[in-house]
């Protein structure tokens, strides 16, 4: 019952912070360019007249002497191109509305940066994984150095203050009441011996009523129980997974891997992430919806990870079981987990739950199941408070904002105590944090995250490919795939030059010894592997790109160039006629080139690729799994082509080249690559795709980054001193 209080406790909370996110009294000034009208013609419109009708793939609008109701009309018979059908009715009046008052030059001019919009941001899985995580290491005792990366690894129990060994692993047992004489493990590591003398592993006596061992144990998943007095056979509390064991009760669950692989991961059952179509990241906020299914997920991680805290609590030398201890126990977890001050209610409220429990560890139990369901805990405050026509960040929220944004977790020690004392609204400290915080290593996860998902090499771990085709493409190699990606991108801004073009122009990457030789390359006992031979060029020659943009048995150059066009370039495409043809068959005597030649000769499908197939043909001489090839089908591969309009569809322009090395240089040094990623970055950060209300905020950035030489780090310092990213509206 004290669980389903708890979990009542956290519905009610997330039906408080709904209802106090409205933003009907802001005061907007000139346009509203979040307005329904400009959100529906950023969707279907700017493709083709640009995202302030400055034109394009068509006539430029902005200024233009339109009657809204003639305009209407014609959207809903012609537009959007190759779709019609999508924008009738009121739609089209909102779009036409829109043309006629939004799109002035006097109203799109930058006189200052509009805030960002208030709302609430669900905690992804992997801010919610690294969040628990963190909160589960605050619990260990005072003095107990732990290292952030340990994940559930880390144990500081009775005072063992270290990090487990990969095959090793620390059992704790908390008797309570009991005052058993002998505590065994038994499990399927050891044949479930019934006890110590037939092989049990045997616990001693410890402080505050703790048994405790270390054993090493081998690599693998395993199953085991607690066996109290050689008799009592129990599931292990501390467990973070349980099985049936086939009697009606459960197993503890451990796996331990030499591997990394080790560590439970509380999100794992986790609906993954909407990402709608064009958004690349898990962090759209819009889309994060708390479903059915999330929910039991939730109540899951909440009933093992609660079970960890108050065992973690209990093994707290300075833990009487008393209320002083229940309120230390609610100022760790509850108020580092809601990111916030406590009210006198809410400590009273889960204070009241330990007193009220059957047990004080239940208690403590109850109060972190009751943190981790509310929406304090689930969700990103990013409200202010109103002051005149807009909403400032409190020290909390800013706190979040920033931690979230470098770390993917909630703030540390330092942040919290800058937060908790009010100093953290001063721009200078605000400043100075977030360069600290860029610095330490633990901004390097959440920096590979973006960079996975902003080029979509995650996909290399699940993308099909032809069994037949390519037999050595093991999920091992898919992992260095991915890796190296992730690690190639962090090494370039944080030990290379730092600069954007190194991500495109880097004769050199970071690479497993088998990845490598996928490559026919080899790398020195750091991973460094030199591109020798000259045929690739920085994230353009990584295998998790070139593979996830293939079909399963060939290459494709519409998807390779759609990659370049969308993901480096942010130039979207109007969609393809409906007559449009599929991958054209496999042809042993012929190459990819002569196969695809059809949609340039085609006067209907060459308008949109001739801007697709020119970039495309460039990654020819690598095949479907990313390995450089120089013939196909007995023929010499042409990768030599044209990149038609680089900087900005509709100008009309063209640049040839003749290799991939070529075509990165002249993408990395590009205009369109650097405000793209300044773009693709506001979207990971931010959690929307950016509009015209974004604007100025974006242009800022640009101009910043433009200033700096294009330093990636000093665009994401640059993004969290944005003065939109601490006022709302």
């Amino acid at each position: 019952m004290a669980f389903w209080a708890a979990v009542a406790v956290g519905l009610a909370a997330a039906a408080l912070a709904a209802s106090s996110c409205s933003t009907s009294d802001a005061e907007p000034k000139g346009y509203d360019y979040r307005s329904e009208g400009a959100l529906l013609y950023a969707e279907q419109c700017q493709v083709c007249h640009g995202e302030a009708g400055q034109g394009g793939l068509a006539v430029a609008l902005v200024d233009g002497d339109y009657d809204a109701t003639a305009l209407s009309d014609v959207i809903t018979a012609t537009m959007p191109k190759n779709e019609p059908e999508r924008c009738v009715g009121e739609c089209a009046d909102l779009v036409a509305d829109f043309i006629v008052e939004g799109l002035r030059t006097e109203e799109l001019a930058c006189q200052s940066i509009a805030p960002s919009p208030r709302r609430l941001r669900l905690l992804t899985r992997r801010e919610y994984g690294n969040t628990v995580a963190d909160l589960l290491q605050g619990l260990a005792p005072q003095g107990c150095e732990v290292a952030m990366d340990c994940g559930f690894r880390q144990r500081c129990e009775a005072q063992l203050c270290e990090q487990e060994v990969c095959n090793q692993h620390s059992f704790v047992f908390d008797a309570g009441s009991r005052t058993p004489s002998s505590v065994h493990i038994a499990g399927s590591f050891n044949g479930w011996p019934a006890s110590a003398a037939q092989g049990g592993l045997a616990l001693q006596s410890a402080a505050n009523g703790l048994w405790v061992g270390r054993f090493e144990i081998p690599e693998g998943n395993h199953t085991y129980k607690i066996v109290v007095d050689d008799s009592e056979w129990l599931t292990d509390p501390r467990a973070l997974e349980r099985s049936p064991d086939g009697f009606g009760g459960e197993n503890s669950v451990l796996a331990l891997s030499c591997d990394g692989g080790n560590g439970f991961d509380p999100a794992r059952a986790f609906p993954p992430e909407v990402r709608p179509d064009g958004f690349a990241f898990e962090t759209h906020a819009d889309s994060a919806l708390v479903n059915a299914s999330a929910l039991d997920a939730q109540l899951d991680a909440a009933d093992v990870v609660g079970a960890d805290a108050a065992s973690r609590m209990l093994a707290e030398p300075g833990c009487q079981r008393d209320d002083a201890c229940a309120q230390d126990f609610i100022r760790r977890f509850a108020e580092r987990g809601f990111r916030r001050a406590l009210t006198d209610g809410e400590t009273a409220g889960l204070l009241a739950l330990v007193q009220d429990a059957e047990s004080f560890e239940e208690g403590l139990r109850t109060v972190a199941q009751a943190v981790l369901i509310s929406p304090s805990f689930l969700y990103r405050s990013e409200l202010g408070t109103k002051d005149g026509g807009v909403y400032p960040l409190t020290a909390y929220e800013r706190a979040t904002a920033l931690s979230y944004t470098l770390w993917g977790t909630m703030p540390d020690s330092e942040l919290w105590a800058l937060a908790e004392s009010g100093e953290l609204v001063d721009s200078e400290v605000f400043a100075a944090q977030a360069r600290r915080l860029l610095d330490d290593s633990r901004s390097r996860p959440s920096v590979e995250s973006f960079a996975s998902q902003w080029l979509g090499a995650e996909a290399i771990r699940t993308v099909d490919k032809n069994a037949n085709l390519f037999p050595g493409l093991d999920e091992e190699l898919r992992r260095d795939m991915l890796s190296e990606t992730r690690r190639f991108v962090s090494n370039v801004i944080f030990e290379g030059t730092g600069a954007l073009q190194e991500l495109f122009t880097a004769d050199y990457s970071v690479a497993s010894p088998r990845l490598a030789a996928h490559y026919g390359l080899s790398a020195d006992t750091e991973g460094r592997m030199s591109y020798a031979n000259g045929n690739r060029s920085g994230i353009l020659g990584h295998a998790s790109i070139l593979g996830t943009t293939a079909h399963s048995d060939q290459t494709s150059p519409i998807r390779r160039g759609l990659f370049v066009r969308r993901r480096l370039l942010c130039q979207e495409l109007p969609p393809p006629p409906p007559f449009a043809g599929g991958v054209p068959e496999v042809d042993a005597n012929a190459t990819t080139r002569e196969r695809f030649a059809m949609h340039t000769s085609n006067e209907v499908c060459a308008g949109c690729h001739k801007l697709i197939d020119g970039v495309g043909f460039g990654f020819e001489q690598f095949d479907a799994v990313g390995r450089y090839r120089e013939n196909e089908a007995g023929k010499s591969i042409d990768a030599s082509g044209t990149i038609t309009d680089l900087e900005a569809l509709g100008m009309g322009t063209t640049e040839n080249y003749s290799s991939i090395p070529e075509l990165a240089s002249k993408i990395g040094h590009s205009e369109a690559a650097a405000s793209c990623f300044v773009r693709q970055y506001f979207r990971f950060a931010r959690g929307y795709r950016e509009g015209l209300a974004d604007r100025c905020a974006r242009e800022w950035l640009e101009e910043r980054f433009s200033e700096r030489e294009f330093d990636v780090k000093e665009l994401l310092i640059d993004m969290v001193l944005s003065p939109d990213f601490v006022v709302r509206q």
